[in-house]
């Protein structure tokens, strides 16, 4: 197992399977996919992506910071959960955020996925709120 910078083109299949079942391909593509500050992570497991994630700089009005990034779209396929491929990614994500001098990663959290963020360092902001077609999320942030 390993992880991995990859192209969008590379995730979308995983982002449709875990995060988007049911819904239209389209749905897959995030409005700051393509921007040059953007990356996207892989773990990549025998050659196949596993789990995936994307970030990029985006402010918070909720919490004041001088280099924000948000995480989005990130899943791993339902066979290979809870065995920390996940927790690898995010320990290679922080890493490279404070290359860039990042100092808050935040991202909007479904209920299913709270757990898993509150074991890497984040903390909620706010109230549960739903995100319609998606279902119910948390804000959560971590200071870097």
């Amino acid at each position: 197992m390993k992880i991995e910078y990859v192209k969008l083109e590379e995730i979308r299949k995983l982002r449709h399977t875990v995060l988007r079942e049911g819904k239209p391909f389209s749905t897959t593509a995030y409005d700051k996919d393509k921007d040059k500050t953007t990356f996207h992570l892989a773990c990549v497991y025998k050659n196949k992506i596993i789990t995936c994630a994307t970030f990029y700089p985006e402010s918070l009005s909720q919490i004041i910071s001088e280099n924000p990034f948000r995480l989005r779209g990130m899943g791993t396929e339902k066979k290979f959960r809870r065995r920390g491929y996940g927790k690898k990614l995010m320990v290679e994500a922080f890493k490279h955020l404070k290359t860039k001098k990042s100092d808050l990663l935040w991202c909007n959290a479904r209920l299913v996925a709270v757990d898993f963020y509150k074991s890497m360092g984040f903390d909620i902001k706010g109230d549960m709120f739903e995100i319609e077609g998606i279902g119910k999320h948390y804000l959560m942030y971590r200071n870097l």
